[in-house]
């Protein structure tokens, strides 16, 4: 009985570490450094809307990049996810909403998912599509 169940143990972490020994294909994603801009927002955005992605990257360089809900105009819209080239010298933070006080009240803060430079307090221009993506896939879109 013991041999059994180690034997299952043993075939499920293998399979476990087989399933993880992929390639990494999505952004990595760090903390907001302090100085990231957050907003105030009125309600918590939305749960992620669900992306597929289709086979590998167009490109070995190229990483997944998800979408993310974006506070706009008193509203959540929705950014879709894409293909992208990672700019140099930059790192990711994925979006992030977290209670806090405003002038001794809870307050609801949002921090948008953005890159940001690893070596100096700046933010990093948006990154570029991944060639042979379509680059509209990426743009602003209204919540369905």
């Amino acid at each position: 009985m013991k041999v059994r169940r180690w034997r299952a143990l043993a075939s499920s972490l293998a399979a476990l570490g087989l399933s993880c020994g992929g390639p990494q294909l999505a952004v990595d994603s760090d903390p907001p450094p302090e100085f990231a801009r957050r907003e105030i927002v009125a309600t918590p955005p939305p749960p992620p809307q669900i992306e597929s992605l289709n086979g590998q990257p167009p490109r070995p360089e190229c990483r997944w990049q998800d979408g993310q809900w974006l506070w706009l105009s008193q509203r959540w819209d929705w950014r879709p996810g894409g293909w992208v080239l990672p700019p140099e010298g930059c790192h990711y933070s994925a979006p992030q909403a977290r209670w806090g006080l405003s002038q001794g009240l809870a307050a609801l803060y949002y921090t948008p998912g953005r890159w940001y430079s690893v070596s100096q307090p700046k933010t990093c221009p948006d990154p570029a599509p991944c060639p042979g993506t379509n680059p509209e896939s990426r743009a602003a879109s209204s919540e369905p």
